[in-house]
């Protein structure tokens, strides 16, 4: 337990902002009032019970001011309109701490205890732990070693913007739903606020249920 709690300490929160995810009427939703609080400001709350320091990466850091407050840094975009995986070198490259957990800033329920058994997971030869389902893993709220990062800059530099294209360039292990399922948490912190459009959207990409991840978890077991 002394061990768990020492690396949780080095661990940093990572909420991706970059595209200023919009709702049907034009709303960011990063800013959508839930129970009396911002769902940023929910993220950082839920994030803040086991990561050491907390970073919103964004190209629009004016519209989280108001809301968030130091320690939480706010930091730019690597590079504006890459994608996610913009988002992820940004924040990877500029944590201060040598682990990190990192979530969508449209998912409303990220899971501390999740979290805590990716680390557990994140062993020595691995870049990073995602949660996955029959479906296969999902990068975002997956947990990672920010040394990963140089190698995540160089595919956003190529231009490329999905996550479809993440495991082929790091070494990934998965907490699977079961697993989930046994240690008693529930897999609906995968959920994330959109439009059915916008799902569709993402599963073409890679980051959300459909063929995209199928490939990827094709691309998990041809490297095992």
């Amino acid at each position: 337990m002394a061990e768990e709690r020492e690396r949780a300490e080095m661990l940093s929160g990572i909420i991706l902002a970059g595209g200023a995810k919009r709702s049907i009427l034009g709303d960011m939703k990063s800013l959508a009032p839930m129970n009396g609080e911002t769902l940023i400001e929910r993220q950082v709350r839920l994030l803040g019970q086991i990561c050491d320091e907390i970073v919103i990466v964004t190209d629009s850091p004016r519209s989280y001011l108001r809301c968030v407050s130091p320690p939480v840094r706010i930091v730019s975009d690597y590079r504006p309109g890459g994608g996610p995986l913009a988002g992820m070198a940004a924040g990877l490259s500029l944590a201060q701490r040598p682990y990190a957990w990192i979530v969508g800033c449209d998912m409303p329920d990220p899971s501390p205890a999740a979290a805590k058994a990716m680390l557990r997971k994140l062993v020595s030869g691995v870049d990073a732990v995602w949660p996955s389902d029959g479906n296969g893993p999902h990068p975002l709220h997956g947990v990672y070693d920010c040394r990963c990062a140089p190698r995540i800059a160089a595919l956003a530099e190529s231009g490329e913007t999905s996550l479809s294209t993440l495991p082929a360039c790091l070494a990934w292990e998965e907490l699977t739903e079961g697993e989930c399922a046994q240690l008693g948490i529930g897999f609906g912190f995968m959920s994330r606020i959109g439009s059915e459009s916008e799902s569709e959207s993402e599963s073409e990409s890679g980051s959300g249920s459909g063929s995209g991840r199928r490939r990827m978890a094709l691309t998990q077991h041809s490297q095992r």
